[in-house]
């Protein structure tokens, strides 16, 4: 069900998906080819492929997690690690931080914005997550996703944050879906 939705929510998801696709376009040479924006209530929203996750306090409390799949995430190692000698082994254990590094980037460049709002923004170290698995949030949560195709894969943005209760109440369950 669609529901209507605060327009501070509406303000940080534009600010991260214009972060997202210039950093990926200027520093990446990834073009975004289309996306899609959906508000919903949920419970629980499924992860998959390679997701970090990063919390958000300030004009709004949020977890964010972006979600790669594994066509872009090896297309980011790759291009990332172009100019050192790895073997696919080495660069299978860098994908990890790779991505962490990009969503550091791509959030780091929406605060600037973010703090216009006039509240500090608050931003905790990515956990990257593999394999997928769930964001459990009791009822009343605002769920809102950026489903993104590039011309070098897909991204997913998740933000969740809640509607009548603290964001202390949230909860990570990593196990398969």
């Amino acid at each position: 069900m669609n529901i209507p939705v605060d327009p501070v929510i509406v303000k940080i998801l534009d600010v991260i998906l214009s972060s997202a696709t210039t950093h990926f376009k200027e520093s990446l040479d990834i073009h975004v080819l289309s996306t899609r924006t959906t508000f919903l209530k949920v419970d629980t929203v499924s992860l998959s492929h390679k997701t970090a996750i990063i919390g958000v306090s300030g004009a709004v409390n949020a977890l964010i997690a972006f979600s790669f799949n594994d066509a872009l995430a090896n297309h980011l190692v790759q291009v990332e690690t172009a100019n050192l000698s790895l073997s696919k082994t080495e660069q299978a254990s860098y994908q990890f931080d790779v991505i962490a590094e990009n969503v550091n980037i791509m959030i780091g460049h929406s605060t600037h914005i973010l703090a216009k709002t006039g509240e500090l923004i608050k931003l905790t170290s990515p956990i990257v997550l593999e394999d997928g698995g769930n964001l459990h949030r009791p009822k009343g949560a605002v769920y809102a996703s950026i489903s993104a195709l590039t011309d070098k894969g897909s991204f997913d943005v998740e933000f969740i944050t809640a509607v009548d209760l603290p964001s202390e109440k949230l909860t990570l369950i990593t196990e398969n879906t």
